[in-house]
């Protein structure tokens, strides 16, 4: 019993450290676009909480958890506004967008795969879950910025890749392992590959027809 209470604390925790990291992003994406800070706000919470939306929605699972929970919401608002205040006086470098991201990612991830097991959903429905869980708030924060969402540019390293990596490793070990463990396991497997694939350049296979020749990196990049 008590080793339950203890792992529902630290999914608890993980959820609130992702609202938070993930509304800092959403914040931090607003650098430049001539937003205020009802705009920075709105775009903090559509990224910390859309993925999670998603999921519950597609799982049918109501309420949805910061409509039961409105801690989520509050901490997506002061997540948000406290990155905006921050921010006009202390810069930032753009790698710590990127970074704050990918743990974020990897702590949705693990938690969207970890909600459907516990709703008795098959292993495939539970990746899919992590995957959206973990990308779709990025993708709402990266279309209403203007950007080409990063889980779609080639030049973004491995993203959805490494949702998915963590969600495998949970869905593989679970009830095999601590649970608390577990998920602490997890979610480094998604960060530590993320991560690689930011500072190595580890992607996967670009489709090739026969007889097509690539255009070099560089003149990609310049393009763009």
């Amino acid at each position: 019993m008590n080793e339950y209470i203890a792992t529902e604390q630290l999914i608890y925790l993980f959820d609130m450290a992702g609202v938070a990291v993930f509304a800092i992003t959403g914040a931090l994406a607003a650098r430049g676009k001539k937003l205020d800070i009802l705009g920075v706000v709105v775009l903090g919470i559509v990224t910390a909480l859309g993925g999670g939306t998603i999921r519950d929605i597609s799982l049918n699972d109501h309420p949805l958890i910061w409509v039961e929970d409105t801690a989520y919401l509050w901490t997506a608002i002061i997540s948000s506004v406290s990155a905006f205040i921050l921010c006009r006086y202390l810069a930032y470098p753009r790698r710590l967008m990127l970074l704050l991201d990918a743990l974020g990612m990897a702590l949705f991830a693990v938690l969207g795969a970890q909600k459907a097991i516990a709703l008795g959903m098959p292993p495939v429905i539970a990746v899919m879950m992590a995957m959206i869980t973990g990308c779709a708030g990025g993708m709402i924060r990266d279309i209403l910025t203007g950007q080409i969402p990063l889980i779609l540019q080639r030049n973004g390293e491995l993203y959805a890749t490494c949702a998915m990596l963590g969600a495998i490793v949970y869905i593989a070990f679970s009830g095999l392992v601590d649970g608390g463990l577990l998920m602490l396991v997890s979610i480094m497997v998604a960060l530590v590959v993320r991560l690689a694939s930011m500072y190595t350049g580890l992607e996967l296979p670009e489709f090739v027809m026969k007889g097509h020749k690539l255009e070099p990196k560089d003149k990609v990049n310049r393009e763009r």
